[in-house]
């Protein structure tokens, strides 16, 4: 004989189970996402390419890159610009060699650099640069990033009114307020 009791507490095991149906059965037309084959955020446009501070006429790296910071050097003056890069998949040689060929095609004379390790590049319109290149120490042989280069170079102001240059994850140029994101 069933109790009061236990007729509610079945009544409500199957109350229960019945919501549990409902809710499985149209479970596909709430809230569901759809797919929209788009599943990785818009990545900013590369510190080089994107107007803002490129590096000067004519000089193009055709080696496997990528910027970590820029900024400007000299209190108010912003006399200098200090580039840091570093090269991917490819040794010091490699990387040395297209430096090399990019500040020459941009019209550069080369220079032997003060150390080994460094390059020197002159041209009469955009004046002195120095590119010092470090290897990291034992990088396996899958390894993406093999080195760091630091570049030199004169400072220039921003080149392009675009809201990208006011982005420090595009430019690289980390101010004080963003921290290093190096």
């Amino acid at each position: 004989m069933l109790t009061q009791r236990h007729a509610r507490s079945r009544w409500g095991w199957l109350v229960g189970a019945g919501l549990l149906l409902v809710v499985v059965l149209f479970s596909g037309s709430f809230g569901r996402a759809e797919p929209t084959g788009h599943y990785r955020p818009a990545l900013p446009p590369d510190a080089l390419t994107n107007g803002c501070w490129p590096l000067p006429p004519g000089v193009r790296l055709d080696f496997p890159h990528q910027v970590r910071r820029d900024s400007d050097l000299g209190g108010e003056d912003h006399l200098r610009r200090r580039l840091v890069l570093q090269y991917d998949v490819v040794d010091e040689a490699t990387a040395l060699a297209g430096l090399r060929r990019a500040f020459t095609a941009g019209g550069f004379t080369p220079h032997p650099g003060p150390r080994p390790g460094m390059l020197a590049f002159h041209s009469p319109t955009s004046g002195a640069i120095l590119a010092s290149l470090t290897p990291l120490p034992g990088v396996p042989e899958d390894s993406i990033v093999r080195g760091t280069i630091v570049l030199n170079l004169p400072s220039t102001p921003v080149q392009s009114d675009s809201p990208v240059c006011a982005d420090p994850f595009s430019t690289k140029r980390f101010g004080p307020s963003t921290g290093d994101h190096a």
